[in-house]
Parts: C-alpha cells; structure tokens; sequence
C-alpha cells in the first residue's frame, strides 16, 4: 500500500514546493514508483516537471466521481517513476460531503498503484490543508535555515495537533526539513543546533543546502536531478529520499507536546539565539533596537554606540535593509550610506556599509560638512 506524504508549512517561501519536487524525483530515481499531486493555485510544481495548472472546462465534473477526474489527468512526467497530477483550476476536489471528504475517498482508490503520494500544500492553512492532513499517512514541515525559521511553525505544528486528536489520529510528523542552509553564515547553524537540540530525531539528518543548480532547475521544467545529478542539491535530495526510505517515521500522538511555547517562536526573530558565537554575535535583540532609532534618537549617538555596528559584518544586504531600513543614498552597486546625525547644524555624521559578494566585508563613520550636501 503507497504512503501518503504532505509537504505543509503556514509560512510561504521555505522550500514546500522544491521539496515536494525534487523529493519525487529522487525516490523515483531509486525506483519507487511516485505520485505528486499540485494542489496550489499558483501551480509551481506542475511547471516545475515541464507542465501547467489544467482547466477541464466541464462543469458537470464537479458532481462526477473525483476519482476519475483524478485517473484520468495523471500524466507522466520525465522524471523516471514520477507521475503528476497538475492543479485543476475548475474542479474542487475539496467539496466535503457530511460523511467524507471526497479527496480522501479519491487517494484511499490509487494508493496501490503507488509506492509514495507526495501532496504539495497551499503556503496557508486553509480547510484544503486540514483535508489534506486528514488524508495523508504523514506530513513534512520544512523550515528556512534564515531569519524568522520559526515563524508559523507553531500554527502548523497546532493544526496538526488539532487533526490528530479530532479528525485523524494515525497522521504523524515524518520530520522538520532544513532548508536553505548556508554554511557561511553562523545564523545557519545554530539555527541547525536549535532544531535538533528541541526537536531531537524528528529533525531529518538531511539538509537542503542553498544551491544555484535548485533555483534554476524548474526554469527548465526539470527537478534539480535532471539538471544535474552531480549537483549538491541532487545529493541532498537523495540523502533525504534514503532516509524515508530506511526508516519509519517518528509517530507523534496527540497527547505529546509538538508544539513550539511563543517564547520559543521569537528565539530566531528577536535575534537572540547567537550569544556566543561568530561575527552575528553581537547581533542581538538590544542592537536591532538601537539600530531601528539611529534615525530619530540623535542625541545617543555616541563613538561607543558606533561600534554596535561591528554586528552587520557578514549579514546580506536583505539583512541589513529589514535592520537599518532603506539606506540614505544607494550607489546601486556594493556601498550603502546612511545617515545617523539629522540635528546638526553645520556637520552631519554617515554611515558607508560596504559589500563584498552581496555580504557586508566593513563599514566606515564619515563626517560631511552640510555646506556640501
């Protein structure tokens, strides 16, 4: 009997829809046979496979049995072993009826005819999800290794731990994926060592490491293992598609807590996870406050306030823009100039941020005579 897999997460732009693609691929590539199913309107993942979002233009399809509208769109993609169902624009496959969803009904059908069903969710909890998770084995959250990791993560673990209890009492995690990892940047691994220090084994060991190769891929309406399979990305891939293959997923039942404390939510927001290590070290909460007034609280500027600019060393310029703001002046290129001294009569105070590679290499304080602004 096929296993039916999620891929959810509240929080849009984490990778729900790359995973879900390029993990068919892999566990088509080691010879399972595989169905993806779109069900987001925006239709990525179908043209990610080389496809689009399909309009049937029949409204009779909406009282037809949904399983064979289901059958009889399947098509197969290049991928070897990997079948697509692309995003219906005119067919709700989500109409519950009092007794059943009819989706559920639909998957409960063709599950033998596969050994995995891979569901790419819509990036918000919407009544499709919760039909969804009622419908699947099994879901999989990936997390962004970025800023804001755990934003939403707590709504999504709730609404699991909601289907659990009342709707679907055999749904379990099949685990928390790391994405967009960059080893560059400290903020990356502790944010790993977080994860797998509060959420223990039900974090995957495989993680999905920024990559060009997975960003271009689907421009060619390919999975990053038909791009290039030598790609790190196609290794990472195939890492987390052994890894479901070999082990039984970790069974969360509804009594025990898998839900992140508000406390815990903010540990990555407020910036206040890197105490100790790297260049981000100085970049806790205190700093973001300070930095958010340079522009109105003149008077506490002061040489030693300044330093407090150490902390933007080694962030990229999206970073450094939510942190200062849009910039005073921007050379369009690698320098960034704010103004930090608005009061003075005769002399103004300015900030030049300089970046190497998108990446902040070190600033410098210049004083300007107003006569020449």
């Amino acid at each position: 009997m096929g296993k039916i897999i999620s891929v959810c997460n509240q929080k849009g732009g984490v990778g729900k829809t790359t995973t879900c693609v390029n993990l068919s691929a892999a566990l088509g590539m080691l010879e399972h046979k595989v169905l993806v199913i779109d069900t987001d309107p925006q239709a990525n993942a179908s043209v990610a496979f080389g496809f689009s979002s399909i309009k049937l233009n029949n409204p009779a399809l909406q009282f037809m049995d949904i399983t064979s509208v289901i059958t009889n769109n399947i098509i197969k993609t290049n991928c070897p072993n990997v079948d697509l169902l692309p995003f219906c624009e005119d067919v709700n496959f989500f109409k519950r009826t009092p007794e059943i969803s009819k989706f559920k009904k639909a998957l409960e059908s063709i599950r033998n005819l596969y050994d995995y069903i891979i569901i790419d969710c819509v990036p918000f909890l919407k009544t499709e999800n919760i039909d969804i998770l009622m419908s699947s084995d099994s879901t999989i959250i990936p997390v962004q290794c970025d800023y804001y990791a755990l934003e939403g993560l707590h709504k999504v673990l709730k609404t699991i731990r909601f289907v659990q209890k009342k709707l679907h009492h055999n749904l379990h995690i099949e685990g928390l994926l790391l994405t967009m990892f960059d080893k560059r940047l400290n903020m990356s691994k502790d944010i790993v060592n977080y994860m797998r220090s509060y959420f223990g084994e039900l974090v995957f060991e495989a993680i999905i490491h920024r990559s060009s190769k997975i960003t271009q891929a689907p421009s060619y309406g390919q999975s990053v293992l038909e791009y290039d399979i030598s790609s790190g990305g196609a290794k990472d891939y195939l890492q987390l598609a052994n890894e479901i293959i070999a082990k039984k997923s970790i069974i969360k039942n509804a009594d025990e807590d898998v839900e992140i404390p508000k406390e815990k939510e903010s540990v990555f927001n407020d910036r206040e996870l890197s105490k100790t290590s790297g260049s981000e070290a100085k970049n806790n909460f205190l700093f973001e406050k300070m930095l958010k007034n340079v522009k109105v609280d003149i008077k506490k500027t002061t040489p030693s306030f300044l330093k407090k600019f150490d902390a933007l060393l080694n962030l990229n310029k999206s970073d450094v823009e939510k942190i200062m703001g849009p910039c005073h002046k921007n050379h369009y290129g690698n320098v960034w100039i704010y103004k930090i001294n608005k009061t003075a009569i005769f002399r103004k105070r300015y900030v030049y941020i300089y970046f190497k590679n998108d990446v902040v290499s070190h600033y410098a304080k210049k004083w300007f005579s107003s006569k020449m602004l």
